[in-house]
């Protein structure tokens, strides 16, 4: 169902609600089970005053993370973004959360939102993004594209933000096999296996640990569990997201759990295998990531 007043599209299944925010940057507002928050609380008045960071995740169009000053070598120019409240010293996050959607074949357990922006500013290619909510008393699926409608050559990325609902006893388990060490302003250094501090593998207290870093491959699913809830979220997604970036800041409600295709900053290193990759026009990029709800 919409909601003309917010431009809320809600979808439910099940005891399964998932909220969605098109013309707020194509955000997820929440997604719960009953009343049990699996993503986090939303921030509703900050979303209605046109704020797509107050809710329970965004869309990572074209790219996901940070580019180091916001500008980055492309075919032999420099690619200087613009940067604004959104992004701080370096461009962040992509294009995507930052201008409306549309929503399209809405039903009350499904919807796809669409997106087709001419080059500006901050992001100086032509492109179609598209997502596609499906919801099931299960779970739900996220099928995600980007199209280049340009006349040359655009870089892109896909993934999402997802933040989750933080009480103390929340876990977190998933292999990974390396990941990036980063500087103080969360830019990769080195690749490096994963040290016994970010080892998610037997399943750790996500209060005992402190990361803000990108995970290179993943075992699916990554699982989050919640035992005073009985409840658990097992992250799946097609091999296009094979980064895994693992947010979680000290003294706060919530944690990010990000499925991603490429490295932070990876057009700043295009000599490496980031997982970015290059479209030419008309070519698409599109992977599916799957949300599933089960009991403990």
């Amino acid at each position: 169902m919409t909601d003309p007043s917010h431009s809320m599209v809600t979808l439910t299944a099940g005891a399964l609600v998932l909220e969605l925010a098109p013309q707020v940057g194509g955000i997820i507002v929440g997604f719960r089970h009953g009343n049990t928050l699996i993503m986090r609380a939303p921030d509703r008045a900050a979303i209605a005053g046109g704020s797509p960071r107050a809710g329970a995740s965004w869309p990572l169009v074209p790219y996901s993370n940070r580019i180091r000053g916001g500008r980055f070598p492309w075919r032999g120019r420099v690619v200087e973004l613009e940067k604004d409240e959104l992004s701080g010293p370096h461009a962040i996050h992509g294009h995507g959360w930052r201008r409306p959607w549309t929503a399209h074949d809405v039903t009350p357990s499904a919807c796809t939102l669409r997106q087709s922006q001419a080059a500006d500013g901050f992001w100086p290619f032509d492109y179609e993004a598209r997502q596609s909510f499906a919801l099931t008393p299960q779970g739900f699926t996220l099928w995600m594209s980007i199209t280049n409608t340009g006349k040359e050559p655009m870089p892109a990325g896909l993934g999402h933000h997802p933040y989750f609902h933080r009480p103390a006893d929340v876990r977190i388990r998933v292999a990974t096999s390396e990941y990036w060490e980063a500087d103080a302003e969360i830019i990769p250094l080195r690749r490096l296996p994963v040290p016994p501090a970010l080892d998610f593998t037997a399943g750790r207290a996500v209060n005992d640990v402190k990361s803000d870093h990108v995970f290179v491959g993943w075992t699916r699913p990554c699982t989050v569990e919640w035992p005073s809830a009985r409840l658990a979220l097992d992250i799946d997604a097609a091999t296009l997201y094979g980064r895994l970036v693992i947010y979680v800041p000290p003294g706060q409600s919530f944690f990010a759990i990000e499925p991603v295709s490429h490295d932070t900053d990876a057009l700043n290193r295009p000599q490496d295998d980031t997982g970015m990759r290059t479209l030419a026009p008309g070519e698409s990029l599109q992977g599916e990531m799957r949300f599933t709800v089960r009991s403990l």
